[in-house]
């Protein structure tokens, strides 16, 4: 909102809200007050302080139609929920993520692909059978709804890249289908792993750094072997959706990895792109990919806090029960009784199957 709006909403004037923000003036305790109660947010959210992370760069997933307003919000929505995964990742004791230096596989997202599905007990040719579950064991958290305001909005996914936090999100602005969900959620990971160097934000969806996440999450989810030996220059159409009720990942994006593959031509991925928008599938893809609900967040809240997790975790790392319940879906309101189902992730990292 803008400085005005919310001047008015906490009734003080706009002047003097620009002294707080710039630091000249104290924010009175009334104040503070004020806005917790118009706002819903706990006390404890104004006296957060900055750190260097927040000021990473961002990389989204995000189409045509995203507007730069809905990116500030986004934007800040997961500044908050990186930094409640962060806070409880590390109170609960699980690992933090290990991950790769690109640079040992020759900058290839192809042979980073390989190394991670083999890290997560995949054989060559095995589906993912949860990209969401997989990510979690390497120690990412992952928040599917992130804000609900941004659905359809255009911005699918969202990370930051930082060598300075061991404990990465990676999170889902908008409600996107199974099958999309899950290239995303690897597409953002893959910015995690190889772009911890950025110097800005990434602003074109055709810049190096998404193609290569793109390639990265084809190749994790669809390795090159079952490519070869299922897609040939003269498959139909529906000849793919078999692949893609086998592996997880949408139509588009297996004809886009055969045709980086070699397998088809230029010339019959442009045909088969065209009849792809011809049927409708660019919206409406026939076979549905099952959803995937993260569980780690939820699971490190319970672990942390037990009862009453969400009110509990709300005081003290300053963000509101309403936006822990809906990036848990829930989970968090489990009793301390029910950790059974905690994933230790200092067991199974480099051995489990997704």
């Amino acid at each position: 909102m803008t400085q005005a709006t919310l001047a008015e909403r906490v009734d003080i004037s706009q002047s003097f809200l620009s002294q707080v923000e710039r630091g000249i003036r104290p924010v009175p305790d009334s104040i503070v007050l004020r806005a917790s109660v118009e706002f819903g947010l706990p006390i404890s959210f104004f006296a957060v302080q900055p750190t260097r992370m927040d000021d990473e760069p961002v990389t989204f997933r995000k189409t045509s139609r995203a507007r730069a307003k809905d990116e500030e919000r986004v934007s800040a929505l997961y500044n908050e929920a990186a930094r409640l995964f962060r806070t409880v990742s590390a109170e609960s004791g699980y690992a933090a993520a290990d991950l790769p230096e690109p640079t040992d596989f020759r900058d290839d997202p192809e042979e980073v692909a390989i190394a991670m599905r083999r890290a997560a007990g995949l054989d060559a040719d095995d589906p993912v059978l949860n990209a969401t579950r997989c990510l979690e064991r390497f120690g990412i958290g992952v928040v599917d709804r992130l804000d609900e305001n941004s659905l359809g909005g255009g911005h699918t996914g969202i990370s930051r890249p930082s060598r300075l936090n061991d404990r990465p999100l990676v999170a889902l602005a908008d409600d996107v289908p199974g099958a999309v969900k899950r290239l995303t959620l690897l597409h953002e990971a893959y910015h995690l792993i190889a772009d911890r160097d950025l110097a800005g934000p990434i602003t074109s969806t055709r810049s190096p750094e998404e193609q290569r996440a793109f390639h990265f999450a084809g190749a994790f989810l669809l390795p090159g072997k079952v490519v070869r030996r299922r897609v040939s220059e003269s498959l139909n159409l529906h000849g793919y959706l078999p692949i893609k009720a086998d592996y997880g990942i949408s139509v588009s994006a297996i004809i886009r990895r055969a045709r980086d593959l070699g397998v088809i031509s230029n010339q019959r991925y442009r045909s088969l792109s065209i009849q792809l928008s011809s049927q409708g599938w660019r919206t409406n893809e026939p076979v549905e990919v099952a959803d995937e609900r993260p569980l780690l967040l939820g699971q490190a809240l319970n672990k942390v806090f037990g009862t009453q997790a969400i009110a509990r975790a709300s005081h003290a790392v300053g963000v509101t029960p309403e936006w822990i319940l809906r990036w848990t879906h829930g989970t968090a309101e489990k009793t301390a009784s029910n950790q059974s189902n905690v994933i230790d992730l200092s067991t199974v990292r480099g051995r489990v199957r997704s």
